[in-house]
C-alpha cells in the first residue's frame, strides 16, 4: 500500500522559522518597514542569501490582514532585499492576499534556482505551502511566485504556479483514489519580448487502493504534460 506520510521541521532562531532568519537583520527591517510586530506571522519569516549577489539577503515577512481566534488569518507578504545589517535595498508588498483557514499555511521558503530569464535578470522565487488536517480527505499544495530587483523595487513575473499536489479520499486503511500532481519550471530555448519562455513539465499521478482478500491492491497510473509560459504585459501567462 503506498504510505502517504507528512514531515514538518521547525527551526527557529530568534522566534523565526523555517529559513532562518538572522534576528539582528529582522529586527532592522521591521523598524525601517515601521510594522507592528503583533501583525506579523513571525513563525513564518524567512530569508535566504542572494547567490548572485554579495552582501545581499533576500527576506519575507508576512503582514496579517484580517483574522480571528480560530486560527483564521490573511495575510500579504513583504519582500524585500538588504544588506548584511537589515538595510533595505529593495521592497515590494505584494498585493496578493493569502488566506490560512482549513487549509492551513505551513512554510514559506525562497528558492534561489537558476532563473535567468532575461539578459542580466536571474529571478528568484517565495514558495507557500498549505495543508488540510484531515486524514480521510488529505490535501496539500505548494505555489511558487517570481520576483527581480528592478531598481529601488522588486518586479513580480509569476503569480502562484502550483508545483506540487496531493489530495485524495480513502478509508484510512486501504481503499481510496489520490491524484498527485508534481511541477518544474525550465527555461526554454525561445523567449518572448526579450523574456526567456518558461517551459512547465508535469507528472500526474493517479492511484487507486482497493482491499482483496485482504491485501491492499495498488494501481498506479502517470502522466507526463508540458505546457510554455510567455512574458507578455509584463508578467509569465
Amino acid at each position: 500500500m503506498k504510505k502517504y506520510i507528512f514531515i514538518w521541521f521547525v527551526i527557529f532562531t530568534a522566534t523565526v522559522h523555517g529559513q532562518e532568519i538572522n534576528s539582528v537583520r529582522y529586527e532592522n527591517i521591521v523598524k525601517h518597514l515601521k510594522l507592528d510586530k503583533t501583525n506579523i506571522k513571525e513563525e513564518f519569516s524567512t530569508e535566504k542569501k542572494m547567490p548572485n549577489e554579495q552582501d545581499s539577503y533576500i527576506a519575507v515577512i508576512p503582514v496579517v490582514q484580517e483574522k480571528d481566534g480560530d486560527g483564521f488569518f490573511v495575510f500579504r507578504n513583504y519582500i524585500v532585499i538588504t544588506d548584511e545589517n537589515g538595510g533595505i535595498k529593495n521592497q515590494y508588498f505584494d498585493p496578493h492576499e493569502i488566506t490560512s483557514d482549513a487549509v492551513m499555511l505551513q512554510e514559506i521558503t525562497i528558492d534561489t534556482g537558476l532563473y535567468h530569464i532575461s539578459n542580466g535578470i536571474r529571478a528568484f522565487g517565495v514558495k507557500i505551502s498549505v495543508r488540510n488536517g484531515s486524514q480521510p480527505n488529505p490535501y496539500s499544495s505548494e505555489v511558487i511566485s517570481l520576483y527581480y530587483p528592478a531598481g529601488a523595487g522588486i518586479k513580480k513575473v509569476l503569480n502562484n504556479l502550483e508545483l506540487n499536489t496531493h489530495g485524495g479520499e480513502w478509508d484510512t486503511r486501504c481503499n481510496g483514489e489520490f491524484n498527485d500532481e508534481n511541477s518544474v519550471i525550465m527555461m526554454d530555448k525561445t523567449k518572448t519580448n526579450n523574456f526567456t519562455d518558461l517551459k512547465i513539465k508535469t507528472i500526474s499521478v493517479n492511484t487507486k487502493n482497493e482491499e482483496k482478500n485482504g491485501d491492499c491492491k495498488q494501481n498506479e497510473v502517470s502522466h507526463t504534460s508540458y505546457n510554455i509560459l510567455k512574458f507578455k504585459n509584463g508578467k509569465y501567462q
